[in-house]
C-alpha cells in the first residue's frame, strides 16, 4: 500500500490520537525531573557520606569499599543523568511539532524551560531543519539527510572496530569538533549576543539567558558546581551525545529514498534501550514519520493499530533491538 494510503486509511484513527493530554505531558516531564532530582540527591549522599567515610577510615581496606560505594553511584548517577537529558530532547522534539499544548506560545515556553533549555538546546532552532526533514526526508531538500550523507561518520556499512571507536570518542568528550557544526545551529550559546541569521526571536534569547543565568546563581548559592558540572555539564558533552549517536543512525536508511516504510526504522528495543538509546517512545518511527500530530504518548497505540495490517508488517523496516547480534546497528556493521 503506498505511504498516501496509510495516511488515508487511518486518517481517523490518528486523529483521535492526536488529542493533546495535558496530564500526560505533566507526567511525562515530572517523570524525567524526578529521575534527575533522585540521582542528584544519590550522588549529594554518596559524597556527603560515603566519601567522607572514606577520608576518615583508619586504613585503606576500611576506606576502599566506600570509595569504591561513591565512585559507583556517581558513575550509575552519569549515566541516568545522560538518559534524562536524551528524554528531555524528544521531548522537545516533540514541542516541535506543536504536541505539548495547544497554545503555541505556551507550547514553545515550556518545551523550551522544561526540556530543551536545560540540555543547552532550543526548539526554535531544531525546529527549523526537523519539520523541513519531515516534509522531504532523504532528499535533498532534507536539511538533515544532505549534512549526513557527507559526514565520513555516518557512512555505512562501517567496520565495527572504527564504529566503536567513534562512539568511545563520543563518550569521551574528544568527537566535540565533529558535532560542533550541528550543534551549533541547534544550541542558544552562540546567539545569546548575536543573531544575526535571526534563529532565535529576541524573546527566546532573552528566555535562554535568563534560564541559564538563573541555573549558575542557584549554583553559586547552593555551593553545588561540583555536582552540576560532573552530573549535568559532562554528560551533555558527552554521554548524551553517543547515546543521540546510537538512536539517530538507525532511523533512516540514508541510502534509500523511496516512501517512509522503505527508508524509516521502527525498533521495539530492550528496556535499557528504551531507557537510554530510545527514551519516550521515539524508537515508534514509522508511526511517528506517518502521523507526524500523534504525541510520544499515544506513539504505541498508532503503531499497534497499523501493525493489524498485514500490509504495514510485511512493508516495514521492523526490528527488535538496537544492539546485540540481531540489532539492526549490527546489521549495519562489517
Amino acid at each position: 500500500m503506498a505511504v498516501s494510503n496509510y495516511r488515508r486509511v487511518y486518517a481517523e484513527q490518528a486523529r483521535a490520537l492526536s488529542e493533546i493530554s495535558v496530564p500526560s505531558v505533566i507526567l511525562t516531564i515530572g517523570k524525567q525531573w524526578a529521575t534527575v532530582a533522585l540521582a542528584f540527591l544519590a550522588s549529594w549522599a554518596a559524597g556527603h557520606y560515603l566519601f567522607t567515610a572514606a577520608l576518615q577510615a583508619k586504613d585503606w581496606e576500611t576506606a576502599i569499599p566506600y570509595a569504591l560505594g561513591c565512585a559507583l553511584v556517581f558513575a550509575l548517577s552519569f549515566f541516568v543523568m545522560g538518559a534524562k537529558q536524551h528524554a528531555l530532547l524528544v521531548i522537545m522534539h516533540d514541542a516541535c511539532h506543536g504536541r505539548l499544548l495547544r497554545n503555541r506560545r505556551l507550547n514553545n515556553l515550556v518545551g523550551n524551560l522544561f526540556c530543551a533549555f536545560p540540555a543547552g538546546f532550543v526548539a526554535a532552532n531544531y525546529r527549523l531543519a526537523h519539520l523541513a526533514h519531515h516534509a522531504a526526508t532523504n532528499t535533498p531538500f532534507d536539511p538533515s539527510w544532505a549534512y549526513l550523507i557527507r559526514n565520513e561518520e555516518f557512512k555505512f556499512p562501517k567496520p565495527r572496530r572504527e564504529f566503536w571507536k567513534l562512539v568511545c570518542k563520543d563518550v569521551s568528550g574528544l568527537n566535540m569538533p565533529s558535532w560542533w557544526p550541528s550543534l551549533r545551529v541547534w544550541t542558544g550559546w552562540p546567539y545569546i549576543f548575536q543573531d544575526k541569521a535571526k534563529y532565535m526571536a529576541p524573546a527566546e534569547r532573552a528566555e535562554f539567558a535568563i534560564f541559564w543565568a538563573a541555573v549558575l546563581l542557584i549554583n553559586a548559592v547552593f555551593g553545588t558546581w561540583l555536582y552540576f558540572i560532573f552530573l549535568w555539564l559532562l554528560p551533555m558533552f558527552t554521554l548524551t551525545l553517543a547515546l543521540y549517536r546510537l538512536r539517530t543512525i538507525p532511523e533512516h536508511d540514508l541510502d534509500r529514498q523511496g516512501t517512509e516504510l522503505e527508508h524509516t526504522r521502527h525498533v521495539y528495543g530492550s528496556w535499557l534501550e528504551c531507557f537510554a538509546l530510545a527514551p519516550l517512545n521515539v524508537n515508534y518511527h514509522i508511526a511517528h514519520h506517518l502521523f507526524p500530530s500523534v504525541p510520544l504518548y499515544n506513539l504505541p497505540k498508532m503503531h499497534a493499530t497499523l501493525m493489524e495490517d498485514p500490509g504495514f508488517k510485511e512493508e516495514g523496516q521492523i526490528w527488535k533491538r538496537y544492539l546485540g547480534k540481531d540489532g539492526v546497528i549490527s546489521s549495519m556493521l562489517s
